[in-house]
């Protein structure tokens, strides 16, 4: 559908290329109209603008109602029973007896199933209301990290890794008490201590195993260190950290904090993206974190959120700059730019 300049609303889609009489580029196909494109297009004299849909303002996109999601949401679930009999298996078995190639398949199943699904991390962030374990937190950790090794163009063999090493870094978690495990208060210095050793347990258990790969192995330990040395179990910094480690770091934190935990609410994609913007460029591996963010919140576009002021809203725009200040359009029509308004931000996803 073609429209006047004046009759487009802000959030549409552009349906074609858009060139000047010089034939250069003003926006390609599928850009999303904004304030700073309308002036641009006045700017040379575009009267009339082919494009996708004059209603998606109207259009809420609800990822849980699709049947992608409700596939995902019973693969993930039977990927978790699986996980847990094969873990379970290396808890109890003789590590020369033990049969690891049940997780390799299941990597296997992950990531062939999810390897084109371009909704992964909304689809990963609806899951946490249906079952949050060290289980389902590991199948996250494993599929975010792939699609984190393939927007970083790493080759296929690596991305499959990548997926066991999220299936396999919590482990030692299985080997912490349940009474510090599923604590509903804050932790105290010992009951810390003994948290963080999860890793070296992890690692430990896993070391029996001599068909588990070594960078698995090696992930399991070090998926707590911080590029600064703030991490731990062994305060390593920048190159002293495997790839794997860091890739896996990343999608770890980031599944943590958008999970809902016995002592708090889950967190908001936003703020945890606001988090990376603003501590995490320093203590991860910047070059990764910066891809992630690139492409992590292009999954919350046209979803519903609740603001710091009270109204609910769309967001229409990703700001490249700040991306945990997009552009919203609230309930009356109204659009704010979080990225000059600093008193607003969003607070919660809305169903």
């Amino acid at each position: 559908m073609k429209l006047s300049l004046e009759n487009i609303k802000i959030g549409m889609n552009v349906g074609q290329d858009l060139y000047t009489e010089n034939g250069q580029l003003i926006t390609p196909k599928n850009s999303v109209v904004t304030p700073e494109l309308i002036a641009k297009l006045k700017k040379f004299r575009i009267s009339c603008v082919e494009v996708i849909s004059d209603s998606l303002d109207d259009t809420i996109f609800d990822i849980k109602s699709t049947p992608g999601f409700i596939t995902f949401q019973s693969e993930c679930t039977e990927a978790k029973e699986n996980l847990i009999t094969s873990l379970d298996s290396i808890l109890s078995e003789d590590p020369n007896n033990c049969n690891i190639d049940m997780i390799k398949d299941l990597s296997a199943l992950l990531y062939e199933k999810n390897k084109k699904n371009i909704n992964l991390i909304d689809m990963v962030y609806n899951m946490h209301e249906y079952s949050d374990t060290v289980y389902t937190h590991s199948v996250n950790v494993g599929m975010i990290a792939s699609h984190l090794g393939h927007w970083l163009g790493l080759p296929e063999e690596e991305i499959k890794l990548l997926v066991t090493c999220g299936l396999f870094h919590d482990i030692g978690k299985l080997l912490i008490p349940k009474e510090i495990l599923e604590k509903p208060d804050k932790l105290t210095p010992a009951e810390n201590k003994i948290m963080q050793s999860h890793v070296s347990k992890g690692f430990e258990l896993l070391d029996q195993f001599k068909d588990i790969d070594d960078r698995v192995k090696k992930v399991a330990l070090l998926h707590h260190e911080r590029c600064d040395g703030s991490g731990y179990y062994m305060h390593l910094k920048g190159d002293q950290i495997d790839k794997f480690s860091k890739i896996i770091a990343i999608a770890d934190a980031y599944e943590a904090m958008t999970s809902e935990r016995a002592y708090r609410e889950p967190i908001c994609p936003f703020t945890v993206v606001g988090y990376f913007e603003e501590e995490g460029l320093h203590k991860f591996e910047t070059k990764y974190v910066l891809k992630f963010l690139s492409k992590i919140l292009n999954s919350y576009l046209h979803t519903r959120v609740l603001l710091s002021n009270g109204q609910e809203a769309k967001v229409i725009l990703i700001n490249k700059n700040i991306r945990s200040k997009p552009l919203v359009k609230v309930d009356d029509g109204q659009f704010i730019d979080l990225s000059v308004t600093p008193e607003i931000s969003i607070v919660k996803m809305v169903d």
